[in-house]
């Protein structure tokens, strides 16, 4: 079951300045992250996700977590 703090703290300490929300989409290893990061500015939403998922990786390898699905973007502008 993955620690949502923890993985918040992860992309976070990646990701300096993101805003990051984690839910749990059911059984503690399936959830959802969205995630605005300027980082991610004139990246692609492929490269935006890389970003996120090397962040977090080391629980997809310890089976904290199954599945991740992302919604990313940059600061808009102002």
């Amino acid at each position: 079951m993955a620690d949502l703090d923890e993985l918040t703290q992860l992309i976070e300490e990646a990701l300096p300045g993101a805003a990051v929300q984690i839910v749990d989409q059911g059984g503690g290893d399936h959830l959802a992250a969205s995630i605005v990061a300027p980082q991610f500015a004139g990246k692609t939403l492929i490269q935006q996700h890389r970003m996120v998922y090397a962040a977090v990786q080391e629980r997809f390898d310890d089976g904290s977590i199954h599945a991740l699905a992302l919604k990313t973007r940059a600061p808009e502008a102002t």
